[in-house]
């Protein structure tokens, strides 16, 4: 366990997404929906509780703060350096596509970090 939250299971969370969208498109209460599918009643709650809480603090989480730093005087290579709170570093040199970039430190980001990362040229 890293920092006393246990390591997700991304293959069930994903499962768990899809009963609990089946179950939101069928029609069928909870109940009726997990009898049908043969489900655990009381998972199906739980995991439907969970996966709500996740969503909410992922969407919470979706705008963080940053602090850009003075660009170096006299440098003619580009090169990002993007510092997470916890000292964990993503270094970017030259052009790359803001997706990628964006998606990598979205990635990293989510690995533990608690607090915005700062972004300065070096």
């Amino acid at each position: 366990m890293a920092n006393g939250t246990a390591r997700r299971n991304l293959k069930k969370e994903a499962f768990w997404r899809r009963v609990v969208a089946g179950q939101s498109r069928s029609g069928l209460s909870g109940k009726a929906w997990c009898r049908k599918q043969g489900l655990s009643e009381s998972s199906f709650y739980w995991w439907r509780r969970e996966l709500a809480r996740r969503t909410a603090q992922t969407q919470k989480a979706a705008f963080v703060p940053i602090w850009v730093t003075e660009e170096r005087p006299g440098r003619a290579d580009r090169q990002i350096e993007i510092v997470l709170t916890d000292g964990r570093c993503v270094r970017v040199t030259g052009s790359v596509d803001r997706q990628v970039l964006a998606d990598v430190i979205a990635g990293q980001a989510g690995e533990g970090d608690q607090g915005p990362p700062s972004i300065g040229h070096a």
